[in-house]
């Protein structure tokens, strides 16, 4: 059997340019000439352009498809297990944006006739959330009830004009009216992202991306300020039982080190996801570092560290925000008195027998 080429594209289904398209590649070119000068394709090249389509439904390159035709020994089940694989990926792909456009469409219900600004905006968030998120973060914050409904954004844009009338006015951040927006802002994050890993990662989100800190109107000049408040309300909560004298230190510590803070929250988290002890030598190791950041805030002086662990019993330290749960807290204290009881035992100084440091 030898067809022309308009024959075999009938016979087919493929379009005419198709076939020339193949010939030109040097996929599929005809192998007989007849008397009249016909190019044909003859019983072979009908059977590798069979080949040539099935391959073609595993969505296949071009190029792809040459490599396994033209090659002997070719393993088709390698070729199939990347396909399963890719089109598994494509189907998760798929489920996530139906999930999302599921999203947009109860924010937009929730605030009535969205405008357009609104829902691009909402729509360029979900696309930057893939870099610093994922899906385990994504389907946590699905969970909180405020991020589902997309209160929390209109919460925090509405405080966040608030701080940028306060800034233009040149209110000092230490300022009552400042403080009082803080610790609403503080408290309202605190209630919609109780987990620090994920809110870590949100921060950096905001922190790297200049296009959701316009749409958002968080910008950093805003979190600088706010993160001066919040400073402010730490430091008048220690004010109320140390003197002046003993919280030098605490103001610059807590500026320096409040990413490494949030970052240690969120390791810690993670430990206790997985079910870690608070003893285990991986929690030990974090723990170290708290021990250094929370002495460092308070000038080494060991009176005054035992003040603030005697107040942190009676008012525990977790209403400023940051990342720190009570669950969180009873993690690390735990540790930290596991490890004090280990250098005690091992005759290290412990925070009771080290000499005091002024």
């Amino acid at each position: 059997m030898q067809l022309k080429i308009g024959d075999l594209a009938k016979r087919t289904g493929i379009t005419v340019r198709t076939l020339h398209h193949y010939d030109k590649l040097g996929l599929l070119t005809p192998s007989v000439r007849s008397d009249a000068g016909y190019r044909l394709y003859d019983r072979n090249d009908i059977a590798r352009l069979h080949r040539i389509q099935a391959l073609r439904r595993l969505d296949l390159s071009l190029q792809e498809v040459a490599e396994i035709v033209d090659t002997q020994g070719v393993d088709l089940n390698v070729v199939i297990d990347e396909q399963i694989r890719n089109i598994e990926h494509h189907i998760k792909q798929q489920e996530e944006l139906l999930t999302r456009l599921r999203e947009l469409q109860n924010k937009m219900h929730d605030n009535s006739g969205p405008s357009l600004d609104y829902w691009l905006s909402t729509l360029e968030m979900m696309s930057v959330q893939d870099k610093y998120l994922n899906k385990a973060d994504l389907d946590f914050l699905r969970q909180q009830p405020k991020m589902r409904s997309g209160e929390l954004d209109r919460v925090l844009q509405s405080y966040a004009a608030q701080i940028r009338s306060l800034i233009q006015a040149k209110v000092p951040p230490e300022d009552h009216a400042a403080l009082e927006i803080a610790k609403q802002w503080m408290k309202t994050v605190n209630t919609a992202i109780p987990h620090p890993g994920v809110l870590k990662k949100i921060v950096k989100l905001h922190e790297q991306e200049p296009a959701i800190q316009a749409m958002s109107g968080v910008d950093q000049e805003v979190m600088n300020y706010l993160n001066q408040s919040a400073v402010e309300i730490r430091y008048q909560f220690y004010r109320s039982f140390l003197s002046e004298e003993e919280c030098q230190y605490m103001r610059p510590a807590f500026i320096r080190n409040a990413d490494r803070w949030l970052a240690l929250f969120a390791d810690l988290q993670a430990l206790i996801d997985q079910g870690v002890a608070a003893s285990d030598e991986r929690t030990q190791e974090r723990l170290v570092e708290w021990r250094e950041m929370f002495f460092e805030a308070w000038g080494h002086n060991l009176e005054v560290i035992q003040k603030v662990r005697l107040h942190h019993q009676k008012e525990p330290p977790t209403t400023f925000g940051g990342g720190l749960t009570q669950e969180i807290l009873n993690y690390a204290l735990t540790g930290l008195y596991f490890m004090e009881t280990q250098r005690h035992l091992e005759g290290q100084p412990t925070s009771k027998s080290a000499k005091r440091k002024r």
